[in-house]
């Protein structure tokens, strides 16, 4: 029971960070350089859609997909996307620290998604 809920606080917060929460304004903070260079990038908006929306959609899907019994597959598409942007981080030599917490907190969401 403590899993299953702190998966779907893990996914309400995900959604929240990722909709509420603007790339600029958390980046702004940050002493870290890096987020210019990742959300400029033509990878920031595939099909003209800012990852973040894809981020919020994903973290939506994440009690859904538990409950119509897909959560493996929901799980390993989100690490798997995390995979792949922190990749294109590393390609870009960037460092987004909006990124990273949506990466951290989807990673987090996927494992215990598996573990359930």
């Amino acid at each position: 029971m403590f899993k299953l809920l702190l998966l779907i606080a893990l996914s309400v917060l995900g959604v929240v960070y990722t909709i509420f929460f603007k790339p600029e304004g958390v980046c702004r903070k940050s002493r870290l350089a890096g987020c210019e260079v990742v959300l400029a990038s033509p990878y920031a908006r595939p099909f003209g859609v800012p990852l973040e929306y894809v981020g919020a959609l994903w973290f939506a899907g994440v009690v859904p997909a538990y409950y119509l019994g897909v959560g493996a597959a929901w799980a390993y598409l989100g690490l798997a996307g995390v995979a792949a942007l922190v990749a294109l981080e590393a390609k870009l030599r960037a460092f987004c620290l909006y990124c990273t917490v949506a990466h951290v907190l989807g990673a987090a969401a996927s494992l215990i998604l598996l573990l359930l």
